[in-house]
């Protein structure tokens, strides 16, 4: 009962804001600043752009702003680590089959996760089925374990000012680099070959030890888990590399 109150209680004041922002969230405003030449991962409904915010302001707290299921209330024990959102079954699922998913929690009849009902109840119902909808942006595109998403956060803050906004290799920092000049996406053969164990390996380890560039070895500061998104990110710059979101027609 303890853990139920607090869980109640986390997502209540991830709701009013008062939990500390994610870093992917802080990330995400840092980027923002001029978003109009941004390279969209993806192209959300606007029942999807709904959802994202609601995610971000109240459903992150368990699910994690990535949606891998590692948010702080999990990190702090209170309440059982629900399922990553990155997989195919959530990319590929209609909105029904995601309501059926939901379905125990929102009644209180799954045991594992009975703070959901409380969850419901924050949301008008119409809210809550944004939410769902855009759990389907969040897990693409399912041929790589990463959220593009996610990936467009870390990309334009981390790797923008070498290769700029549009992926095109025109950063603002790219001017000043002696060595080998960023790559354009848009372009690049690697990417184009579609090995994404490849293009992971060659952001984990940076362009030292590939092709004597100057980019870092990203695998130092971030995560496998941040830097496949980012190669989920990657994968959008070039029509046709990876599959069409369902949601659009």
């Amino acid at each position: 009962m303890r853990k139920l109150v607090l869980a109640a209680a986390a997502l209540a004041l991830g709701a009013c804001g008062n939990l500390q922002q994610p870093a992917a969230q802080q990330e995400s405003t840092a980027a923002a600043a001029d978003t109009s030449t941004v390279h969209q991962a993806v192209q959300l409904t606007p029942a999807q752009q709904q959802g994202q915010i609601i995610f971000q302001s109240v459903c992150w707290s368990c699910h994690g702003s990535d949606g891998r299921g590692n948010g702080p209330a999990v990190q702090a024990g209170t309440v059982t680590a629900p399922p990553t959102f990155l997989d195919q079954k959530y990319a590929h699922a209609t909105e029904a089959e995601l309501e059926q998913r939901f379905e125990a929690g929102l009644t209180g009849k799954d045991p594992n996760h009975p703070h959901m009902q409380y969850v419901a109840s924050l949301l008008k119902p119409d809210k809550f089925a944004d939410a769902l909808s855009y759990i389907q942006a969040l897990s693409y595109p399912p041929e790589i374990p990463g959220s593009a998403i996610a990936g467009q956060r870390i990309f334009q803050y981390r790797c923008a000012p070498c290769h700029g906004k549009t992926g095109e290799g025109n950063g603002p920092a790219a001017e000043f680099l002696t060595t080998v000049k960023p790559a354009n996406f848009t372009t690049d053969t690697l990417l184009a070959k579609k090995d994404w164990n490849a293009v992971f390996h060659k952001v984990t380890v940076g362009g030292q030890s590939v092709h004597g560039s100057s980019m870092p070895p990203w695998g130092i500061i971030l995560s496998e888990n941040d830097i496949w998104d980012v190669v989920a990110y990657l994968s959008t710059f070039q029509p046709g590399l990876v599959s069409k979101p369902a949601w659009l027609k």
